[in-house]
């Protein structure tokens, strides 16, 4: 009796999600994307509906378990809408789960320089472009029903990273990280930034503006994607500076304005 494989092997009719992110930037458009503070997949589907391109997921600042993360993903593919999952740095492993669990992308925060930005390179691109491990058993290989060439493949091209430069030292290193052959986005997280350069949450000071405009120019320089957040009145601003993955909304943010906006309904009733 013959050894089972833990993939298809031979050519399959079976093929990867392609992600929607960017089929939208090889249009030439700007990607959406709403972020999910919450674990509920419920909430995750609710989003979803309103036809984002993707939804971000996080494991840095969110007690969601990889579970209520790959539940969340499936949300979002029942509307054609990708996933991004911020990841907790950590081992290969913490990187990988995600993508088996078919999220298109992965956040990973605080990259510092060229070689926190190899290493995270080589965790999530199989070979050549990268030294990812292999399993192919999982959501995103359709359950050992991708060909082991498709696979590798479409996993290089229709996954991708998000590079967070979060920390001023890392601007020492933006041009050689966004030259690096696999690196494929540049994500700007100006909270952090601001907090390092001690004017924390103020995302339009010069200092933040300057940087902000920066990583946009490196980035699309070397023909790499630039993410950032934003509110809704800078979305084409940002998009004229080089920005083609915009987070434009949270729903802790939309529950909290949703339930204040109730409560002072009420106060004003019986004022």
């Amino acid at each position: 009796m013959s050894e089972p494989q833990p993939y298809a092997s031979a050519p399959s009719r079976f093929q990867m999600r392609p992600s929607r992110i960017l089929r939208r930037i090889r249009e030439g458009k700007v990607a959406r994307v709403l972020k999910l503070n919450t674990n509920d997949a419920k909430v995750a589907e609710i989003f979803a509906a309103s036809q984002p391109d993707a939804l971000w997921a996080c494991q840095e600042h969110v007690s969601g378990t990889m579970e209520s993360i790959e539940h969340q993903i499936r949300s979002a593919k029942i509307h054609d809408v990708d996933t991004i999952v911020r990841v907790a740095r950590g081992s290969y492993s913490d990187y990988v789960r995600a993508f088996e669990a078919d999220a298109t992308a992965l956040m990973v925060p605080h990259v510092i320089n060229t070689e926190d930005a190899r290493k995270v390179r080589d965790i999530t691109k199989f070979a050549p472009l990268g030294k990812r491990a292999l399993d192919g058993g999982n959501n995103d290989a359709q359950y050992t029903r991708v060909g082991l060439a498709d696979y590798l493949e479409q996993a290089n091209r229709e996954r991708f990273a998000l590079y967070q430069i979060e920390d001023p030292e890392a601007m020492d290193h933006l041009e050689a990280i966004a030259e690096m052959d696999g690196v494929d986005c540049i994500f700007f997280g100006p909270g952090d930034y601001s907090l390092a350069l001690g004017v924390p949450g103020q995302l339009q000071h010069p200092d933040i503006k300057a940087v902000r405009q920066r990583i946009a120019e490196v980035t699309r320089k070397h023909g790499k994607m630039a993410a950032t957040v934003c509110g809704r009145d800078q979305i084409k601003d940002y998009a004229e500076m080089g920005y083609n993955i915009l987070s434009v909304g949270a729903d802790v943010v939309a529950l909290a304005q949703y339930a204040d906006a109730s409560m002072e309904a009420f106060d004003k009733a019986f004022a």
